[in-house]
């Protein structure tokens, strides 16, 4: 099927605390505010003394490429198999998926519960679950794609990105048998405890809007609440997550929230919906599927998710450079790393209506070439980005 644009309101909103006389209730937002997102770039660890996935066995390639804009070479490592080797390859990267309950934790008597193995009829339908619904969504189960004409496929989002990407060279390498697949696996659901309160420094802080999709009563996945956890206090959990459930560098690990951003100190620096990082060869990633689509701007269930998966895929440990672009999407000054979905950030997302009848969201994401002032771009179409909004590459260094 094809994508389709939603039509989005953007505004940017900066969290500020309300005093209560009650500090374990959640603070209350104005109805009909939308939180700007953003999608955090953990700087590499100093202590790591492994080079980042020497110890992995996940398939890559690397690439050189001369950028027209600057005259100068630049290097990366992507995921999965060179899409110029002639026959195409398939690579199924190993991946597991950890559900995380989130525990709000106010007090001894009052808690807020953030779950995505729990229903949330009101916003997602019924019997549907965060987890439920992430796995048939296209980003794991299978959809076609036709770009103005051209079948890219039928395969998962990011597989299908990546062939719309490097187009030419898989449509001349026998396009059919050129994919990069997500095989995840799911783990048991990990709970976590987040110690909670609306002043101070807390790990984290619930936020309560009186426009809302959900009805749940009682306090897991309570209608109308988003967490908001401290990102300094999450990274490390994850981390000793990881640990604790055995896994390793061969393996892709994506945490699952649910209803639950990310900020950086203070804790109403809002709102991280996703990263991805790693430590020593081990690559990992978080993100919000987010049940509630009037809390964030141009966020809604497996947008946020596809943006993370898409950015690991293209630049595994961030440090892929390119030349410096910049003041679009959520850079409001320069970047200059290969990560496909922060020029996006905020634009409308893409539909995708699957077979269980749930309208998912996904982001749409830039092409090489436009990091990289590739012209004309190699990508389908000579798009600079999957549904066309880039018709142009990212022009002159940003300064």
């Amino acid at each position: 099927m094809k994508f389709t644009h939603l039509t989005l309101v953007v505004c940017a909103f900066m969290l500020t605390h309300v005093v209560f006389a009650q500090i374990d209730q959640p603070i209350a937002i104005p109805a009909g505010t939308t939180f700007p997102q953003i999608h955090y770039h953990p700087a590499p660890d100093p202590n790591s003394v492994e080079p980042p996935l020497s110890g992995s066995t996940i398939p890559t390639w690397n690439y050189s490429v001369v950028s027209p804009i600057d005259k100068k070479t630049y290097t990366g490592t992507i995921i999965g198999n060179n899409p110029g080797t002639k026959p195409g390859g398939i690579t199924v990267v190993p991946m597991v998926i950890v559900p995380v309950r989130l525990v709000f934790q106010y007090s001894s008597t009052s808690s807020f519960i953030f779950d995505p193995t729990v229903p949330d009829a009101g916003c997602l339908g019924a019997g549907n679950t965060g987890v439920s619904l992430l796995q048939a969504s296209p980003l794991f189960d299978y959809v076609t794609y036709t770009a103005k004409g051209i079948n890219v496929g039928t395969s998962q989002y990011i597989d299908l990105f990546q062939r719309a990407n490097f187009w030419n060279d898989v449509s001349a390498s026998g396009g059919a048998n050129y994919h990069t697949l997500l095989g995840a696996a799911l783990l048991p659901v990990q709970t976590v405890t987040v110690a909670s309160a609306n002043t101070g420094t807390p790990k984290g802080t619930v936020y309560n809007e009186s426009v809302f999709c959900g009805k749940n009563t009682g306090n897991v996945n309570e209608a109308g609440k988003m967490g908001v956890m401290n990102i300094s206090f999450w990274d490390p959990t994850a981390q000793s997550l990881i640990t604790k459930l055995g896994l390793n560098p061969n393996t892709f690990v994506f945490f699952l929230f649910y209803n639950t951003v990310m900020s950086t100190s203070p804790v109403n620096a809002c709102c991280t919906t996703g990263y991805h990082s790693f430590k020593g060869a081990q690559t990992y990633g978080v993100g919000d599927f987010q049940g509630d689509p009037n809390w964030l701007v141009a966020v809604s269930d497996t947008s946020a998710l596809s943006h993370e998966l898409g950015e690991w895929v293209n630049n595994p440990i961030g440090v892929n450079a390119t030349p410096a672009w910049g003041h679009i999407g959520q850079v409001s000054g320069c970047q200059a790393n290969y990560e496909v979905g922060d020029p996006l950030s905020g634009k409308p997302l893409l539909a995708v209506k699957m077979p269980n009848g749930f309208t998912y969201h996904v982001q749409e994401l830039a092409f090489f070439d436009w990091y990289y002032r590739i012209s004309p771009s190699t990508a389908v179409n000579a798009w600079y980005s999957l549904a066309g909004t880039f018709t142009t590459d990212a022009g002159a260094v940003c300064k």
